[in-house]
């Protein structure tokens, strides 16, 4: 069952900040104003000012929010090291792909953060930078150090880096890719079967890693 989107917070400036990136998401930072986003949250446009100095100030808080909250249903807090035993790292590949897949194909405020992400991803900003470093590179990097001791390589090596950033991308795609998929599936959401499909198709992929490279 997906997880629903987060409620909507009676808090002013948690409303500001879902405000922002729906706006800012829909709409982008120039045509989005002020005044729209006070609007959207039901809120005065000096409590922008107020919480965030300005609408530059609510753009990056839009970004760290989506950024902090990635890392958290990623359960990725911090970056640790992949454990020797190559087993073990694979085991731990696995979890770290599967909570990727529920997160991507079925957590719905993943789709409310999407349109803001991507337009970060076209034209980077400062706010690409919150969210390089507080999200972006805490997957990279754990995913690397993973898929490093499962190919014997150093985890900044060239390929491994290739390696992560294409399995990612299988995954991002459940969710970039998502209606194209549905109605190839004939299905209108996913549902347990069709998840548990994803993750063994995914699981698959996982396995070339602990193959040795002939």
């Amino acid at each position: 069952m997906a997880r629903p989107a987060t409620p909507e917070p009676t808090d002013t400036r948690a409303r500001l900040i879902q405000a922002a990136i729906r706006l800012f998401g829909e709409h982008g930072y120039k045509a989005t104003t002020t005044r729209m986003l006070a609007e959207e949250a039901g809120a005065n446009i000096g409590s922008i000012a107020y919480h965030f100095d300005n609408k530059h100030g609510l753009y990056l808080a839009a970004a760290g929010y989506i950024a902090d909250q990635l890392r958290e249903r990623l359960a990725l807090e911090e970056v640790a090291p992949p454990p020797a035993d190559r087993d073990a790292a694979l085991a731990e590949l696995r979890v770290v792909v599967r909570r990727m897949v529920r997160t991507f194909a079925e957590d719905d405020d993943c789709r409310q953060w999407l349109l803001l992400v991507m337009r970060e991803q076209v034209n980077p900003s400062e706010a690409f930078e919150i969210l390089q470093a507080r999200a972006f590179a805490v997957v990279q990097t754990t995913l690397s150090g993973l898929i490093g001791r499962l190919t014997e390589r150093d985890p900044d090596d060239r390929r491994v880096i290739l390696e992560t950033h294409t399995l990612v991308g299988q995954v991002v795609f459940f969710l970039v890719g998502r209606e194209p998929l549905l109605r190839r599936l004939g299905i209108k959401a996913f549902d347990a079967a069709t998840l548990a499909d994803i993750e063994a198709v995914v699981g698959g992929h996982l396995r070339l890693y602990a193959a040795p490279e002939e």
